[in-house]
């Protein structure tokens, strides 16, 4: 049995390694799912804790709020670009706002 913030990274790479399949690695300033791997469960169980505190910008779907939360909260840089990158690709909006919905989800329980 793992931890809530086992449980949060595994997803969170999970994420990372879906952006990049999609993006196109040579499309991202870095390795996200190399750097996403390289935070501890504590850093994204924060993380998701942030996202937890303010869910209405997933319900609203709104990106450029997300971006200045992230930011505000010194959250991991990569993430921000994943943020970024997943805005410009209309087709990839929902399933990443089902991953920021399970972040808040999650880390509620």
């Amino acid at each position: 049995m793992s931890t809530k913030g086992e449980f949060l990274h595994e997803k969170m790479h999970n994420m990372a390694r879906w952006v990049t399949q999609e993006v196109g690695k040579e499309n991202l300033a870095a390795d996200i799912v190399a750097a996403m791997n390289g935070r501890t469960a504590l850093e994204i169980t924060m993380v998701c804790s942030v996202l937890e505190a303010n869910k209405d910008l997933a319900t609203h779907r709104n990106w450029s709020g997300l971006v200045q939360l992230l930011g505000a909260n010194s959250a991991p840089p990569e993430l921000q670009e994943v943020v970024v990158a997943v805005q410009r690709r209309p087709k990839m909006h929902d399933k990443f706002w089902r991953y920021i919905d399970m972040f808040a989800t999650v880390s509620a329980q």
